[in-house]
């Protein structure tokens, strides 16, 4: 018995050592939760409203991505982990660890930055778009109108002298020019509200729990560690003198 509980001690220091001299690992931790994609339906809704169960999966996405995690090793280096998952209550929670406490602070809180400004950028660039289309449109439409402003005039004039075969004309054209017209003013609206959205900033996450530094690390401690392992070594050896773990013959 004296033996084996030398042996367990000796075991757990060891690896009290071993644990001991690992790299130090800290972790920081940041809850938000997504906001509504598009301005418009923040607005609508008076400010107040958080991205449906499609926009937390889009926004979960963002936060796995490669272009997310290049631009965190840009910053802070390749020596990193990130740990990204959805909560019961739909909330975004954010987990990194490092060997400094203030750099996984950082990347948690940057992560959650990183994410709406990648899609702040996708956004600019589909609005930008729908912009150049409908730009297109309505300067397709202006030309339209012209011509069709300029011929009213002529059959006009030429209505007042002529037969009613003119008027008939006339009428049928007064309709084309006013459809024309209408088209041409929705797209002019949708013109100045893109206008306002290709430069108006995406809403941005709402964080409830921003990440902290802390000096505590993560996983489980050193002495903690030899603990364990002291205690398995010991159990291991008690399994053995008592014939548990040795087969018997046929």
């Amino acid at each position: 018995m004296r033996k084996q509980i030398v042996i367990s001690v000796l075991a757990g220091g060891l690896f009290f050592v071993i644990a001991f001299l690992r790299p130090a690992c800290y972790e920081a931790e940041t809850v938000f939760f997504v906001p509504l994609t598009l301005l418009e339906k923040q607005i609508e809704q008076n400010g107040i409203g958080f991205g449906s169960p499609i926009e937390v999966d889009a926004h979960l996405e963002l936060l796995n991505s490669q272009s997310l995690k290049s631009a965190l090793m840009s910053r802070h280096g390749a020596d990193f982990s990130l740990e990204i998952s959805k909560t019961r209550n739909g909330a975004v929670q954010v987990i990194a660890q490092a060997g400094d406490p203030k750099v996984a602070a950082d990347i948690a809180n940057g992560a959650v930055h990183a994410a709406d400004s990648i899609k702040q950028r996708m956004l600019r660039q589909n609005v930008g778009m729908s912009f150049d289309v409908i730009q297109g449109r309505t300067s397709s439409l202006t030309k339209e109108e012209q011509v069709l402003r300029e011929g009213l005039d002529s059959l006009r004039l030429e209505a007042q002298t002529d037969s009613l075969a003119l008027v008939a004309l006339v009428f049928r054209k007064e309709r084309q020019y006013g459809s024309v017209v209408v088209e041409l003013t929705k797209n002019e609206r949708k013109l100045e509200d893109l206008k306002e959205y290709l430069y108006a900033p995406a809403p941005a996450s709402y964080v409830i729990s921003e990440a902290l530094e802390t000096p505590k690390r993560s996983g489980i401690p050193a002495w903690g560690v030899g603990l364990l392992f002291g205690i398995v070594v010991f159990l291991f050896q008690r399994a053995v003198s008592s014939g548990i773990l040795v087969s018997k013959p046929n």
